[in-house]
């Protein structure tokens, strides 16, 4: 049993090690207080998590910008503030060897203005259709210079505020549809300047904001990038893995500590809504290996429908790639690892997209679950 690839350690380009190859995806479940800061309630998640035994989690959804938000209880992280609500979870992962990875968000037009008045941006001044019949009042722009400048700025103050707080690596969100991921994908970038008109163009704010990192924090802090790597159109549109050989060679060249692979963006998201589908799971794991022969350098990671830890060491040994994430299954039952050593019953995730809905379900208050007797939905709210 332990000879499991999964369980043994990975060492970084920065020099950390994690424990192990199993690692939580970043999820959101809307439970920060309605200024941004992480809550007892998620401090209490992450720990949990943590005890499970994983060998890095990551906090998800971190929006670094005042202006740019979706949900009323999400993580901000632009204020002091923020960074220092997330202490005794960096306390707590350090304890007990677990690396922890701050995720920073921009919304981009996959945001709302609701609750912050500000107009959405976006490269090209393109809506995310879902988005446009969910929130049909809302303005969406095409970002100037000035504006890329600022958002730049803002991933940057937000890493060097992770750092301060005594953390040691944070996540780029740049997949699903959010800003940074729109900038990479052409089917919402249609610039014809510096930031539009090729593969390496569209990646050049991803670029700048890792430099800017890297100079704000002195190259002392992890950084690693949440990647799309397909937009799930079947009809030719959208980012694909194939386009995206450069972008990694200079990734590269900024000595990044690791990759994940996710797929899927606002209008095609709901594919993971309705149960477990085989086909999009081989999707993004085929995908995930193609990303994997562009380099030597960056360990490749990679999540999606992973239901189980025999499922997550057969995933791994298949792919070829070096690490693997959860997010809902860990969410049904954060002690899978050590259940998995006992041969006990684990609750097992049904896959059936109900904790989405809930993310945008007026009536609720945060994201619930089936079967985790911590966080089940009532029974009388009901889906499709």
């Amino acid at each position: 049993m332990n000879d499991l690839y999964l369980l043994s350690s990975l060492k970084l380009a920065s020099g950390i090690s994690i424990k192990n190859r199993l690692f939580l995806s970043s999820i959101g479940l809307d439970l920060a207080t309605p200024s941004g800061e992480c809550s007892g309630e998620l401090i209490n998640f992450y720990k949990k998590i943590i005890d499970g035994g994983v060998g890095m989690l990551k906090i998800g959804n971190s929006t670094v910008s005042p202006s740019s938000r979706l949900h009323e209880r999400g993580l901000a992280l632009y204020d002091l503030k923020h960074a220092q609500a997330l202490k005794p979870i960096f306390e707590y992962a350090q304890e007990k060897n677990t690396l922890v990875v701050v995720q920073l968000q921009h919304y981009g037009a996959q945001g709302s203005s609701k609750y912050t008045g500000s107009p959405l941006l976006s490269p090209s001044g393109q809506f995310c259709q879902k988005m446009k019949k969910k929130f049909p009042e809302d303005r969406v722009i095409e970002m100037s210079l000035n504006d890329i400048e600022t958002v730049i700025e803002e991933f940057a103050h937000s890493a060097w505020l992770v750092q301060q707080a005594g953390g040691k690596a944070i996540q780029i969100q740049a997949a699903n549809g959010y800003l940074i991921s729109s900038f990479l994908s052409p089917y919402t970038n249609k610039r014809v300047d510096d930031y539009g008109g090729n593969p390496q163009k569209r990646s050049l704010i991803l670029m700048q904001i890792i430099k800017a990192i890297q100079l704000k924090t002195n190259n002392d802090l992890s950084i690693f990038v949440r990647l799309g790597i397909d937009d799930c159109f079947d009809n030719g549109e959208g980012q694909k893995p194939e386009y995206l050989q450069e972008v990694i060679h200079d990734l590269e060249q900024l000595n990044i500590d690791g990759i994940e692979c996710s797929m899927c963006v606002g209008e095609t998201f709901n594919r993971f809504f309705n149960g477990y589908h085989q086909e999009i799971k081989d999707r993004i794991f085929s995908g995930a290996s193609i990303i994997k022969s562009f380099t030597t350098k960056i360990p490749i990671g990679c999540t999606g429908l992973v239901s189980s830890i025999a499922d997550a060491e057969e995933l791994l040994q298949k792919y070829k790639i070096d690490y693997i994430g959860m997010s809902r299954a860990l969410f049904a039952d954060p002690r899978l690892l050590p259940k998995f050593y006992e041969k006990s019953k684990v609750n097992a995730c049904r896959f059936d997209g109900f904790c989405f809905q809930d993310k945008s379900n007026p009536k609720l208050d945060q994201v619930y679950c089936c079967v985790n007797p911590d966080y089940l939905r009532d029974p009388q709210v009901k889906y499709e």
